[in-house]
């Protein structure tokens, strides 16, 4: 029974917490609303810790390709001053 307590003192501890986020950084509102929608369609646990595991992976992806993308264009810039300083 101590924890199921337990259990339930962390999830209303880290609800209240990513609703203070959200608040604080209304954009991630849409995020937060699209794994709501998705971890509902979920059958059990596991189906949505794989949700969650690919939703993890694809946002990770998109950041790497987005940093990939600025650190081509950093280069692009500096490219110029590397061959004048030859």
């Amino acid at each position: 029974m101590e924890d199921k307590h337990y259990y339930d003192n962390a999830v209303g501890l880290l609800t209240a917490k990513s609703e203070a986020l959200i608040e604080q950084y209304p954009r991630l509102k849409r995020l937060q609303s699209e794994v709501d929608r998705r971890l509902s369609n979920a059958s059990d646990k596991d189906s949505r810790q794989e949700i969650l595991n690919i939703m993890y992976h694809a946002s990770r992806n998109e950041l790497h390709a987005g940093l990939n993308r600025l650190n081509r264009l950093l280069d692009s810039f500096s490219a110029p001053e590397t061959e004048l300083l030859s």
